[in-house]
């Protein structure tokens, strides 16, 4: 047995080791540049690297501002207390009451008694006290100045109507009755005219 196994051992024979072949270099033309494994130094600058620019962010989409409800009632501006009006009657309010009191009064006397009496001269009293309490505080003046003036026109209208009784022409009758007028209405033209000025200067006197 161990014959037999140096036997085999001695009959075979050492491996030559194989040496490594070379590629051959490929043939290249005289004209054509030679290329190389190797990188270039230059090959990291032939192309621009584009810089990496964050995107913006979008902006955020503003919320439309919801329109006002309006109001369809129109407002009405509050008054102040310096701008609001002072309760009473105006100064042509006045004037208007005297002269339409007294001369109804005075139609009213010619329908009764035929001519101008006495109940022109009271209702003439009447109206001018009444305008004096009610007038606003700054038309006092106002009605105190106006029933002396107001009873001469009253006079001037009444002579136009109340023509009962007397002769003559126009000039005359008209001179006739005012001067009668002014003498038996005095007393009416006094008694207005001072009622009309004591209550407003009792009114302007009073503290507000």
């Amino acid at each position: 047995m161990d014959d037999v196994s140096e036997a085999a051992f001695k009959s075979v024979e050492p491996v030559e080791p194989v040496e490594p072949v070379e590629p051959e270099p490929a043939e290249q033309d005289p004209g054509e540049p030679a290329v190389t494994d190797e990188a270039s130094p230059h090959d990291a600058t032939d192309e621009p690297v584009a810089a990496v620019v964050p995107e913006a962010a979008e902006p955020a989409e503003a919320t439309p501002a919801l329109p006002r409800k309006l109001d369809p009632r129109p407002k009405t501006p509050q008054a102040s207390p310096a701008t609001r009006r002072p309760p009473g009657v105006t100064g042509r309010g006045v004037v208007v009451l005297i002269f339409v009191a007294t001369l109804v009064g005075g139609l009213l006397d010619m329908m009764i008694s035929g001519h101008r009496g006495h109940m022109f001269g009271v209702v003439f009293a009447v109206a001018s006290a009444l305008g004096a309490l009610g007038v606003r505080r700054r038309d006092l003046r106002t009605a105190m100045v106006a029933p002396p003036l107001e009873y001469s026109v009253l006079i001037g209208v009444m002579s136009l109507i109340d023509q009962g009784g007397l002769s003559g022409g126009l000039a005359t009758r008209e001179a006739f009755y005012l001067g009668n007028a002014f003498v038996t209405g005095a007393p009416a033209i006094w008694v207005g005219t001072a009622l009309a000025c004591g209550i407003g200067w009792y009114r302007l006197r009073k503290p507000r």
